[in-house]
């Protein structure tokens, strides 16, 4: 859980209705959430059928990141400034123009012409309407927009009058905050909580599992009311998980949980490493990258992710792996060595990233490792935080274990107990993530204690430390917080902790990541609002 180990999280937290223990706690999430720029994108082209985006949001605002929250759709941080505002008038402008000059996407949207403007303009609004608003719209909607239509040949002085109608609302729609926002406005009570409207359910869904506007056939189970059962989310999940969208959403989750945007930023020195490819990072990103879609869309579970020796390499990586055979610049599947290699952090990618440009770095493995895999407590360092001295003959581990773990220092605290303990178990592996057995002179040391569930865990090396990684209770349920807060777009909050141990049994008992997100997506959590709102 993301507390600290042995605690318990707080109970009956904000936004519970029933003990926080339970796997049925109504857990609170933004009613309101605005399109990342990502979404607004790719809900753009869906709307209009458009080959590729627009491209439009490149000159928006970027996006907020927000502090202890790893994903880009933070609820309460996608707000619209004044600057955003006016980007997105700019945009919705340029759009409408566009797609009036372009007959193709005219036909994709427009009901056909039976000769009644008026008539046509209507279910215009209907149609189109329930897809930009990814709901019905109200009969006050749309007498609203038909006024707006009615209005737009003075704005359009020699045009058309139903293409300038047309124009007008194409650009009033994509300036609704029912477009930019995904809006959760049921205030229904029924038992302990407010049901989702099959709608939103939708949204919920298609946002989560494919960052876009839900489909024609997800609208349809929407509006035929499947989606008011667990069952029919369940279908729906499948059918989604089982797209290419979802498999690219759920790398892209996994990337940004092990920061695999630092992969790029790779550069070993080139008198110590010759052999280097001058592309190691961006390599081993695109191994990272099959490897996760490899893993989900074969049914892998997070059991797989830390200790599978599947990967995909091609001749240079193969040269980092030692690896004998025929290989080519083009990626093939391999099986690594499981004498030398378990895991994605066995994989050249977290090894070369956590490392310095000539030696390996165990701070920084051990401290990814204990915070992001274990959840466990490892506060900053200070500021001025001294570099490691020179070796002078001394092993990689004892020049950190000299550096950190002295009595008194004020860094041994984080360092012995939840640092170094992680990261010495890595000492097999160099600076490029090649292994080894020496250290220079040293032969290496790779034992150690790290804490995992509470008890300090022997292991030999990375490999055991994998398995038991694998088993543990507390990095299940960690992996299981990451999916609710990407799923309800939000920080984790103790009010989580019933739904967390539930998805995190269930990951620990070999559930695979695509049974994994329906599991959580049928959780009363997901399908229903709890009656207290976010804090």
């Amino acid at each position: 859980m993301i507390s600290e180990p042995g605690q318990e999280p707080g109970s009956g937290g904000p936004g519970t209705t029933v003990p926080s223990t339970s796997k049925d706690a109504l857990l609170p999430a933004p009613r309101v959430a605005r399109l990342s720029h990502q979404q607004w994108e790719n809900t753009i082209v869906d709307l209009f059928g458009f080959a590729a985006p627009t491209g439009q949001s490149a000159s928006f605002p970027s996006d907020p990141s927000t502090a202890g929250f790893l994903f880009d759709n933070d609820g309460d941080s996608l707000s619209v400034d004044s600057a955003l505002w006016g980007s997105y008038q700019r945009a919705a402008t340029e759009i409408a123009e566009q797609v009036v000059a372009d007959a193709a996407v005219l036909a994709r949207i427009l009901p056909p012409d039976s000769g009644d403007d008026t008539a046509r303009a209507k279910a215009f609004i209907q149609d189109f309407g329930k897809r930009a608003y990814r709901r019905p719209l109200s009969q006050a909607e749309q007498d609203e927009l038909l006024a707006i239509y009615q209005g737009a040949p003075a704005f359009f002085k020699g045009k058309d009058p139903f293409m300038a109608g047309v124009q007008l609302l194409l650009s009033a729609f994509l300036q609704s905050p029912h477009f930019l926002y995904r809006i959760e406005s049921s205030t229904k009570k029924s038992g302990s909580g407010i049901p989702l409207t099959g709608w939103e359910l939708a949204s919920r869904l298609s946002y989560m599992l494919w960052n876009r506007m839900p489909d024609d056939q997800l609208f349809q189970r929407a509006e035929s009311g499947e989606l008011s059962q667990a069952a029919g989310v369940s279908a729906e999940a499948k059918r989604l998980l089982a797209d290419e969208k979802a498999a690219d959403v759920v790398t892209h989750f996994h990337q940004t949980l092990l920061e695999v945007e630092k992969y790029e930023v790779v550069k070993p020195l080139p008198a110590l490493f010759p052999d280097a490819p001058s592309d190691l990072g961006a390599l081993a990103k695109e191994e990272n990258d099959r490897f996760i879609r490899f893993l989900f869309q074969s049914g892998g579970g997070y059991r797989d992710v830390l200790t599978s020796n599947v990967s995909f390499v091609n001749d240079d990586l193969a040269k980092v792996y030692g690896l004998s055979g025929s290989f080519d610049a083009s990626f093939k599947q391999v099986t690594l060595d499981p004498a030398t290699r378990r895991g994605v952090f066995t994989q050249v990618g977290f090894l070369a990233a956590n490392a310095t440009s000539a030696d390996p770095d165990p701070i920084h493995r051990g401290a990814f490792l204990a915070r992001r895999v274990n959840c466990l407590p490892v506060a900053a360092p200070p500021n001025n935080v001294p570099p490691l001295p020179p070796a002078d003959g001394r092993s990689n581990r004892a020049t950190v274990e000299a550096h950190t773990e002295e009595p008194g220092s004020g860094c041994d605290g984080c360092h012995a107990v939840y640092i170094n303990p992680f990261g010495f178990a890595f000492e097999n592996y160099d600076a490029v993530g090649a292994y080894r057995t020496k250290d220079g002179v040293h032969d290496v040391n790779s034992a150690s204690e790290p804490l995992i569930d509470d008890q300090n865990v022997p292991v030999q090396n990375a490999l055991e430390l994998a398995d038991v990684l694998a088993d543990s209770k507390n990095v299940h349920e960690c992996y299981a917080q990451y999916w609710v807060e990407y799923s309800f777009g939000r920080k984790g909050l103790d009010a989580d902790v019933g739904v967390v141990r539930h998805l995190g049994e269930l990951s620990r008992n070999g559930q695979s990541i695509e049974e994994l997100i329906v599991s959580l997506v049928t959780t009363p959590a997901f399908r229903n609002r709890s009656t207290v709102e976010m804090p």
